[in-house]
């Protein structure tokens, strides 16, 4: 009897030890096949993160003796961006420009990287890009305009400049053309906010305060300018002395204003000039002289419009009243989109401007342009003050970018804009197309504010007109839909330039 209570307790005691050694095993297959899966994933993500999206470095000679143009790119699906800055023979002055090239970058890219830990699926844009100006002294000046987006409400405008002389390889400080004399600090003071005052762009954004505090007459409160034959021009930061709606802040002082002041190296013999071209110091978009897009915002001359405005101001014989509506600077992948759609919605033709470094950048942008029935125009490859260029200049410029256009799209430029409206007869001779300007300036990249495009359009625009505006600004985008309402009503057609009549 003990002997059978013994076996059953045996057999129950070799029951239970089997289920266990059973568990145990489905147990350890299971860590093993998870740990398998987590230690795959683990790889998985190191070698996503270890083989990021590559930078492409391009080196090539400039037009200015001793510079040469850096290009990186990165076409990075959340996190691109399009950068071109100057290098010379002088480690000094690269040392200057790399430094403040590194953090820009990587401000931006670590901005992204935060929108990215967030959830964020938002795509970026970081272009900075840059002009050379030169000055009768030896020296360059350096203007580079950084235009960032970090998300659709979040952009950015910043010029920061640099000056060398690329024999010596020394910089220019303020105190240095102005003989670091205090009595020409503070006349220049005064000079620079009479401009600021002036400037009938400024004057719903200036804060008083902030024009006292920063045009105060200390020279590191100027040493963020340009030096041509032409004029002085000082630039201040976005928020630095406006509510931010002007963007970056420009001042430029005609050279006869200040030629007495000067050291004597910098110093005109003949301060009268008989030819003033259009001041390309005006303009921020990022897209001048040596440089990438860019970007934001324009101010072009209506001097010379290439066209008879008279002409296009006479009543139709058909009684039909037209309009061209001609988007700038582009293409860009939200903003164009956008306008795009806005177009298709009233059966809309408009030319698009387009800069040959951002077709470039964005092909399949500006082949959408081509086959939603618009015209394609060239705007130069870098958007550069052509009167100031060398004729060589003029037509790399140009053919650089008709080339890229129908390379891109399959179909050729029929219209040119020279950037800010700047032409000569130099500038004529170096192109067939047509040179196209406009009469009415929406003012978009001055205010961003999509309401005051609407202002600008109702007040200025008449039969014929040719109205510029810039696909690159989320505020046209947004404030162009109320604009072709308003034209419509008004018994406008929307036409290419070409079809003008």
């Amino acid at each position: 009897m003990k002997r059978t209570h013994q076996k059953r307790r045996s057999s129950w005691i070799d029951v239970t030890f089997s289920i266990a050694i059973i568990a145990l095993t489905v147990s350890a297959i299971y860590l093993f096949s998870l740990s398998n899966k987590n230690e795959a994933a683990t790889l998985s993500e190191k070698k996503q993160t270890a083989t990021p999206t590559p930078v492409v470095i391009d080196t090539i000679d400039s037009h200015y003796p001793g510079i040469k143009i850096i290009t990186e790119t990165s076409n990075d699906v959340h996190s691109p961006f399009a950068i071109q800055y100057p290098q010379s023979l002088h480690r000094a002055f690269n040392d200057d420009i790399s430094l403040y090239i590194k953090n820009a970058k990587q401000n931006y890219l670590t901005k992204m990287d935060e929108n990215k830990k967030h959830g964020s699926k938002l795509k970026g844009e970081l272009n900075i890009s840059f002009k050379t100006l030169s000055h009768h002294s030896g020296n360059y000046s350096f203007v580079l305009v950084n235009s960032r987006a970090t998300s659709n409400t979040i952009r950015t405008t910043e010029i920061r400049s640099f000056r060398l002389n690329p024999e010596t390889g020394e910089g220019l400080s303020i105190a240095d053309v102005f003989e670091r004399n205090p009595k020409h600090l503070e006349t220049l003071s005064s000079l620079v906010r009479e401009a600021l005052y002036n400037d009938p762009k400024l004057a719903d954004s200036l804060l008083p305060e902030e024009v006292q505090l920063h045009t105060e007459p200390i020279w590191e409160n100027f040493n963020n300018f340009a030096i041509t034959d032409e004029s002085i021009t000082f630039y201040f930061d976005e928020y630095e002395l406006t509510d931010g709606v002007a963007g970056p802040v420009i001042a430029a002082i005609p050279y006869s204003n200040v030629n007495s002041l000067l050291s004597d190296n910098f110093k005109l013999a003949v301060e009268d000039k008989d030819e003033n071209p259009p001041n390309a110091d005006s303009d921020n978009n990022g897209t001048e002289g040596n440089s990438t897009t860019p970007p934001s915002k324009e101010t072009e001359s209506t001097t010379d419009q290439g066209v008879d405005n008279n002409e296009l101001t006479e009543e139709l014989d058909s009684g039909i009243k037209q309009v061209a509506l001609t988007f700038d600077d582009g293409p860009d992948p939200k903003v164009t989109m956008q306008i795009l759609e806005t177009l298709n919605k009233y059966d809309a033709k408009a030319t698009f401007f387009m800069l040959g470094s951002r077709v470039e950048y964005y092909p399949e942008i500006a082949k959408s342009v081509q086959e939603a029935g618009h015209e394609l125009g060239n705007h130069t490859w870098n958007h550069p003050d052509l009167t100031k260029a060398g004729m060589e200049k003029i037509r790399n410029e140009i053919d650089k970018t008709s080339s890229m256009i129908e390379n891109v799209t399959g179909q050729q430029a029929t219209a040119f804009r020279p950037p800010y409206g700047a032409v000569n007869e130099t500038v004529r001779s170096q192109s067939n197309l047509p040179i196209i300007l406009w009469d009415v300036d929406t003012l978009d990249w001055k205010h961003r504010d999509s309401n005051k495009l609407l202002t600008n359009v109702k007040s200025m625009t008449k039969n014929g007109s040719i109205i510029l505006m810039h696909d690159i600004h989320q505020s046209t985008a947004d404030g162009l839909d109320s604009v072709l309402t308003y034209l419509q009503s008004e018994g406008y057609t929307f036409v290419k330039v070409s079809e003008l009549q």
